[in-house]
């Protein structure tokens, strides 16, 4: 069910989410592939593409090979560059064949999998021996002025609870320690995890009209019922219009974690 809740949030979010989200992430998307030797690659996959923002990087690191972008959800990976294989897949039920890969990237997907285990194995069992992985996740966040206003408001309104949540393996992936037993216990050798800073700071405008379409709080605003929801959104408005441009700063700590098939 959990599967099934993430590809429709997705679906609903992502033309939103194919702006200036997706900018802001393939920021580290790109980071974390320059890690990996990809100058021989002959097949490389992005899992969890989205609208594969980050393919044509990963096509300059690996000029010999195939690269291909997977994503769960449809309505992601059809804003995908056209000129790069597209799959729709599930990470924990992989439509590759076994040791038929010689990358796997996959940036702030890992805290999504229902079944982290279950995924990391189905990975590795794609990947040929030796090949190259690199994943970023999210681990520790820094207070956030906008987002306490935009919860504060959310809950004034009685928004009910959300009803997917959405990060069911992030008490392992946002801990170095854990992300790095939970690679070696799938089949990853030469693990190395580094704690690296994320910092995003839209407007006032770009905050809300952002938090509206994705995430948590979004979901739960549009369970209320319309005039509810419009009242909500006029509070969240007024509320911050009242705070500092540095209060809408996101910033926090993200892991980017490489290994290698063993």
């Amino acid at each position: 069910m959990i599967t099934k809740d993430i590809r429709g949030n997705y679906a609903r979010v992502a033309a939103t989410y194919d702006g200036a989200w997706a900018d802001v992430l393939a920021v580290h998307a790109r980071a974390v592939s320059d890690r990996l030797p990809l100058a021989s690659a002959r097949r490389v996959a992005e899992l969890g593409c989205g609208p594969g923002r980050l393919l044509d990087h990963l096509a300059t690191l690996a000029p010999q090979a195939q690269v291909i972008g997977a994503d769960l959800t449809e309505e992601m990976i059809r804003r995908a560059p056209a000129g790069y294989g597209r799959v729709v897949a599930d990470v924990q039920t992989l439509p590759f064949a076994a040791e038929s890969l010689d990358a796997v990237v996959m940036p702030f997907v890992l805290f999504h999998l229902p079944d982290l285990p279950l995924a990391l194995s189905a990975v590795r069992r794609s990947l040929a021996p030796g090949g190259s992985f690199a994943a970023v996740t999210w681990s520790g966040h820094d207070p956030h002025p906008a987002y306490d206003v935009w919860v504060r408001v959310i809950d004034e309104h009685d928004a009910p609870a959300d009803p997917s949540p959405q990060m069911p393996s992030n008490a392992v992936t946002s801990d170095p320690v854990k992300l790095a037993a939970a690679l070696e216990t799938a089949g990853f050798g030469q693990v190395d995890i580094t704690v690296e800073r994320f910092r995003h700071q839209p407007t006032a405008a770009e905050f809300l009209a952002h938090s509206r379409v994705i995430g948590s709080m979004a979901r739960r605003l549009d369970l209320l019922p319309p005039e509810r929801r419009t009242a909500c959104l006029a509070a969240a408005e007024r509320a911050l219009a009242e705070l500092s441009p540095e209060d809408f700063v996101e910033s926090g700590t993200i892991l980017y974690s490489t290994a290698r098939a063993a």
